[in-house]
């Protein structure tokens, strides 16, 4: 049986109480485990990357937001509170940065990954045993979902990606978003309303 080294460090073990992974690994990262914050970087990569991501940040743009989130949460350790939920916590730093980099660099193009995302890796292209033509449709789709998603309200846009991309309840994406919880409900329907037009008018164009 593999031994593991005995520098790693992973996120606590679950049991029947469901525990907070996140705010373990800080607790132990400002009681003076250093190694903590690697394991806190590795349980947090892929659900903040891919919300770059999925939120219209290019790869070099999510690689440095990435880093500068991690570098908030150094810099901020000592300030996080138990009692609110560290994926909250963690995605406000992340939102917030984001929204700096939209005012300043002025970005307009809106990519969603989950949806439309990078197409030579769409989990959709993976089948094998899917055919050109199959291939070719899934192309289309995504380059049109691409375009409308541009067409998407910012606040909505963002409401959808931490409730269906990201998993966060209603009452977290308010808490990250800044709103009422009737705001983002607001939100996330408006978002989905205009997707849903979007497609009627794509589908009655294509017949």
């Amino acid at each position: 049986m593999p031994v593991r080294a005995a520098t790693e460090v992973e996120p606590e073990s679950r049991t029947d109480t469901p525990t907070d992974e996140g705010a373990t690994l800080i607790a132990r990262y400002l009681a003076g485990e250093a190694l903590a914050f690697d394991g806190l970087m590795r349980l947090y990569r892929a659900p903040i990357y891919g919300f770059f991501r999925r939120s219209g940040a290019s790869v070099e743009v999510a690689d440095d937001l990435f880093q500068e989130t991690f570098l908030r949460v150094h810099v901020h350790a000592a300030s996080y509170s138990p009692t609110r939920p560290f994926r909250v916590w963690l995605f406000t730093i992340a939102h917030n940065l984001l929204r700096s980099h939209w005012r300043k660099a002025t970005v307009r193009r809106f990519l969603v990954g989950w949806w439309a995302g990078d197409t030579d890796h769409a989990p959709e292209l993976a089948d094998h045993q899917a055919g050109p033509d199959e291939q070719t449709a899934t192309r289309q789709s995504l380059r049109w979902l691409e375009k409308a998603l541009a067409e998407v309200p910012e606040r909505h846009r963002q409401a959808l990606v931490l409730t269906q991309v990201e998993g966060l309840a209603l009452e977290e994406a308010a808490d990250v978003l800044g709103v009422p919880v009737g705001t983002v409900k607001t939100w996330v329907h408006r978002g989905r309303q205009a997707l849903a037009v979007a497609r009627r008018a794509h589908e009655g164009d294509a017949g």
